[in-house]
């Protein structure tokens, strides 16, 4: 590697470390946004919106049922079916939806309708004995809850206001609307026998995913995580603390006995005022090419959809000052797989980020395929170690929630205890060592080493789904 160029890619790998010290300031930053959110009633861009989602069970793996769940989580609409069996266990039958991406920026009725048919299709394929043409009769009806994976202003356990779309989507006059009623208006125009029971978030979800699979083994299920195109996180959080909820609501809940209630932390919008997290001039570009500039600057830094568009505008900047793709006179003339937005993918990095194959031709392929873009194997070696830096930098900072929110409610409080901690998402179950990372990260942080050793990070699969069935056993017809 040339000096001018190596010295470029140690300046740009050093501006994505970040050292302990950071990272505890960061800790200590996100306890006390997560306070702050507790307290205030209206939502704000400086703290998190630690929105109460009325689940106040966690499951202990003994329920029984046959229930619908039902993932709007990002590209893709899943409905699945599944049949609790009172043993930890669950069976699962599921459908896969790609939303067309006309549909992510179109009409609410236009993407509701479209979800509502994808549900009827799923039902009369795997239990049609549940149709008949007497939509009235609710007998028949199955309950579903339906993880709705945006920010929501969530009121009971079965109605919800849409804050802000994120992930791509761009639906303006779905703000502000309760999204069970849309969903459920719409399959009663199409005479689907299902109920709306419950409304989940996909950490929700995987929290109680976990708790009903885990048998308790690691210790309790405190918190569940998505770390995929999205990241966020749930935990249960003592009703007491819960300064938000009105008094009413706070006062039925502790006469039936009630002390503890999950939050949905939305943390991808954590620290969005800057006064801590990194700020590189590429992460800059990625805010400005994103849907929502300004919010979300956690997840920006985090998260799949993000990671790739990171490691593209550094390529395209190194181009701009000479040092790689000579072949390329000035940027128009790049391959236009490159100079488009969101086209390198997270899954492109995590071959990047392992490839030990002879002069990194699998690297080379990859690139090829993915970007059309022509490489020698000193700009392969370049590109494997910003990998590393974004990757490193982004696993690093998924571990600050994790320790606060273990610190916040002082899970290892007791004889040596264990904690548990669901997780679900493309990134954490199959980018290379992102967990590893993340681990060495929490080590470093407040809990320490000891804390680490004692905290079992476990993939809870298809928490999304099963967590929102468990939601709906919750409810009431």
């Amino acid at each position: 590697m040339n000096a001018q160029l190596s010295k470029e890619i140690d300046k740009i790998c050093q501006s994505f470390e970040l050292d302990s010290n950071r990272l505890q300031q960061l800790v200590d930053l996100f306890i006390k946004s997560a306070e702050h959110g507790l307290n205030q009633k209206s939502s704000s861009k400086s703290y998190l919106p630690m929105i109460p989602t009325f689940v106040t069970s966690i499951p202990n793996g003994k329920e029984k049922g046959l229930l619908l769940a039902a993932d709007l989580g990002g590209t893709n609409f899943r409905v699945c079916s599944v049949k609790l069996n009172g043993d930890h266990t669950f069976d699962l039958k599921q459908s896969k939806n790609p939303i067309p991406v006309d549909l992510m920026k179109s009409t609410t009725d236009e993407l509701f309708s479209y979800l509502a048919s994808k549900i009827g299709t799923f039902v009369k394929q795997h239990h049609g004995e549940n149709f008949n043409s007497d939509n009235n009769d609710k007998s028949n009806h199955l309950k579903l809850g339906f993880t709705f994976s945006f920010p929501v202003d969530q009121t009971s356990l079965n109605s919800g206001t849409l804050i802000r779309w994120t992930k791509g989507f761009n639906i303006p006059d779905t703000v502000g609307k309760d999204v069970v009623k849309v969903l459920q208006y719409h399959l009663d125009e199409q005479k689907i026998p299902v109920h709306v029971a419950a409304l989940a978030n996909d950490t929700v979800g995987t929290l109680l995913a976990r708790s009903y699979t885990g048998e308790n083994k690691e210790g309790l299920t405190s918190i569940g995580c998505i770390f995929g195109t999205g990241t966020n996180g749930a935990y249960n959080e003592k009703l007491e603390n819960i300064k938000k909820l009105p008094t009413e609501i706070y006062n039925d809940l502790k006469s039936k006995d009630i002390d503890h209630m999950v939050i949905n932390t939305e943390w991808g919008s954590f620290d969005n005022d800057l006064e801590l997290l990194p700020v590189t001039k590429y992460d800059e570009e990625v805010d400005k090419l994103s849907v929502n500039p300004g919010y979300h600057m956690f997840e920006k830094r985090v998260s799949g959809m993000f990671l790739g568009e990171i490691l593209r505008n550094v390529l395209v900047d190194l181009h701009s000052q000479g040092l790689i793709f000579d072949q390329y006179s000035k940027t128009s003339d790049l391959p236009h797989r490159l100079r488009t937005p969101w086209l390198l993918s997270s899954e492109g990095m995590s071959l990047f980020e392992i490839d030990d194959s002879t002069k990194l031709i699998a690297t080379e392929l990859e690139l090829k395929n993915m970007l059309r873009l022509p490489t020698t194997y000193e700009e392969r070696l370049v590109i494997q170690k910003l990998t590393r830096s974004i990757s490193k930098r982004a696993s690093h900072l998924a571990s600050i929630p994790i320790t606060a929110l273990i610190m916040k409610i002082d899970a290892f409080k007791g004889h040596n205890v264990e904690v548990d901690v669901g997780v679900d998402g493309s990134v954490v179950e199959f980018y290379p060592g992102f967990r590893t990372m993340m681990r060495d990260a929490i080590a470093e942080s407040q809990v320490g080493s000891k804390g680490e050793r004692r905290l079992h990070i476990n993939i809870s699969k298809d928490g999304s789904s099963v967590g929102a069935a468990l939601c709906a056993l919750s409810s009431d017809i």
